[in-house]
């Protein structure tokens, strides 16, 4: 299957590349976006080269898609969004999304998510679309109702992330 590219008013998202690896380091390589992260905030290029590598494999497994947020304006990838965690015979994936700060409060995510959840409903058949989020990350999570993806409650120490167990709010958006 050929990776989809998706494009928007102000963004064209598809597959990263390599090429890419300064642009997603330039964010990944930040406290403040690490934060809420399950990863450990990137010390070296190399750890950028690796991630674009791990979503790239993700999708040649059929486990997932994550595209890079091109800005038409820059091109220059300013984050990423897709989908891990894809359980084709339950109709069902999780959401997962980062963006450079330097992106933050200008609509940019909501801008991306919109034509991947269609994509997700259409064309890989999902039913339900998780996310699971910090819950301190208010950002997040009021994003994530502007979609209208309905709270559904809060999992105690949840993840085991950078050596201790942290809480997870779960969100839930479903196909009707």
């Amino acid at each position: 299957m050929e990776f989809p590219v998706l494009e928007t008013e102000r963004l064209i998202l598809r597959q990263l590349t390599l090429n890419d690896s300064k642009d997603v380091f330039e964010y990944f390589s930040q406290d403040k976006v690490m934060e809420y992260y399950d990863l450990e905030t990137f010390k070296t290029l190399e750890d950028a080269e690796n991630i674009i590598q791990h979503f790239n494999s993700e999708f040649e497994k059929g486990k997932g898609f994550r595209w890079a947020l091109e800005l038409k304006s820059e091109k220059k990838v300013i984050g990423t969004c897709g989908y891990h965690n894809w359980y084709h015979e339950h109709f069902k994936a999780e959401i997962g999304y980062e963006l450079n700060p330097l992106y933050w409060q200008k609509s940019f995510m909501k801008e991306a998510i919109l034509p991947i959840l269609t994509f997700g409903f259409e064309s890989m058949r999902l039913h339900r679309v998780d996310a699971f989020i910090d819950p301190a990350n208010i950002s997040s999570e009021k994003l994530l109702s502007s979609l209208n993806f309905q709270e559904e409650g809060t999992m105690r120490d949840y993840f085991f992330e950078k050596g201790k167990f942290v809480d997870a709010k779960l969100f839930g958006l479903i196909n009707k």
